[in-house]
């Protein structure tokens, strides 16, 4: 995995767990989801969505989530 992909993996489940206190994962995701849409490249969103393709274990459930949410939405 690139180094790249490994600093966006920390950073997603960086902003996960900041928000943890928003709720369930579910509600977690849709802050973390917002936060992509609103923050990242189109780049980093696409090597999220390869991610999430490769079902990386190494995303937290939350973060996740978001990149699906946000690959089936197609938000580049």
């Amino acid at each position: 995995m690139s180094n790249e992909k490994d600093h966006l993996i920390k950073m997603i489940n960086q902003i996960a767990r900041n928000n943890s206190s928003a709720g369930d994962d579910s509600a977690v995701a849709d802050v973390v989801a917002g936060h992509i849409k609103k923050f990242w490249s189109r780049r980093m969103k696409q090597q999220l969505f390869e991610l999430v393709e490769q079902r990386s274990e190494r995303l937290y459930p939350a973060a996740r989530m978001a990149g699906e949410r946000l690959r089936s939405a197609q938000v580049n």
